[in-house]
């Protein structure tokens, strides 16, 4: 793809995303259709990736399997998606609007600090 295609593609995304506006963000359906991104990226033994309510918002919790503890969770809220970490002194919290970006985002997030969570978590 040539510049002028990815420039094309980013317009024609921003146009929709505008067209967009007019209807209310779903919180609900986005992290519905969050949630099979995440597991198709982030497939591991360590972790799943469980959708549910608390305190009358719905998130995605993200568990280490092997310490059955919850890392953080994934809310959607005004058409952005928010990681919110347990571990601030492992995981640094952040948002993103495009669920490919923040899937990403995840994916090295959890890829380089996991390793020091482990290790001094035990």
């Amino acid at each position: 793809m040539g510049f002028d295609d990815e420039v094309d593609a980013a317009r024609r995304k921003l146009e929709a995303a505008l067209a967009d506006k007019d209807e209310p963000f779903d919180d609900l359906a986005a992290l519905q259709a969050l949630l099979p991104k995440l597991t198709a990226k982030i497939q591991s033994r360590r972790l799943t990736f469980q959708l549910g309510d608390d305190d009358d918002e719905t998130s995605i919790e993200i568990i280490h399997t092997p310490r059955d503890e919850a890392l953080g969770f994934i809310f959607a809220e005004e058409g952005e998606y928010v990681f919110e970490s347990n571990h601030e002194d492992f995981f640094d919290d952040f948002v993103d609007e495009d669920a490919d970006s923040f899937t990403l985002r995840l994916y090295e997030t959890l890829r380089s600090d996991l390793p020091k969570y482990e290790v001094e978590r035990g």
